[in-house]
């Protein structure tokens, strides 16, 4: 689901599965609070993201478009395009000048980013796979960066060709990567 109106659709036609149980649907279950995005070019994008419930298990789930992701002030966008430009040899500083972020986050991007690289790229190729079986072997960049960056384009393109989604790169890559783009490869545990 690319867009707001479909995601409800399917909230209240009990269509999407628990995420925590498998077993259960989820349905509306009031929203989470609002919160601004930076988008590219001084855009604010205005999200008051979907909470839903399980019926089966009664876990809660709060619904992110594909442009967000969980926890960040920044649209799936300008993260990309920080990547991209990092890729094409700019350093943070120039990076956060003309996305107009702070220069530590766009170090904790690339770091975060660079230092899952691989997994990136093996979770996009595994789409490509999965989506367009006879796509030909993506070719490596030179770079870990490069090649999950084209291994993410390349999963974007099989979704939006296999599901005939009309959605932005952004919101497919976000859907590819299931708003886990920055997150943690694994858990952390506080205590």
């Amino acid at each position: 689901m690319t867009d707001e109106a479909s995601a409800e659709q399917s909230l209240a036609a009990g269509s999407i599965p628990c995420p925590s149980c498998s077993a259960g649907s989820l349905r509306p279950w009031g929203h989470a609070r609002s919160r601004v995005l930076r988008g590219l070019r001084g855009v604010r994008l205005l999200l008051r993201p979907r909470r839903a419930r399980c019926r089966a298990c009664g876990a809660t789930h709060v619904l992110l478009p594909g442009e967000a992701s969980p926890r960040r002030a920044d649209t799936v966008q300008v993260l990309l395009t920080a990547l991209l430009a990092h890729h094409g040899g700019s350093g943070a500083g120039s990076i956060a000048t003309d996305l107009g972020v702070p220069v530590d986050t766009v170090r904790s991007w690339l770091r975060t980013v660079t230092g899952r690289a691989e997994w990136l790229r093996q979770e996009a190729t595994r789409w490509v796979c999965l989506l367009d079986p006879e796509h030909p072997p993506i070719r490596p960049t030179g770079s870990r960066l490069g090649d999950a960056l084209s291994a993410l384009g390349y999963a974007a393109a099989a979704t939006r060709r296999r599901l005939n989604v009309a959605a932005t790169p952004w919101q497919l890559i976000g859907w590819v990567t299931a708003g886990r783009l920055l997150a943690p490869l694994t858990p952390t545990r506080s205590g």
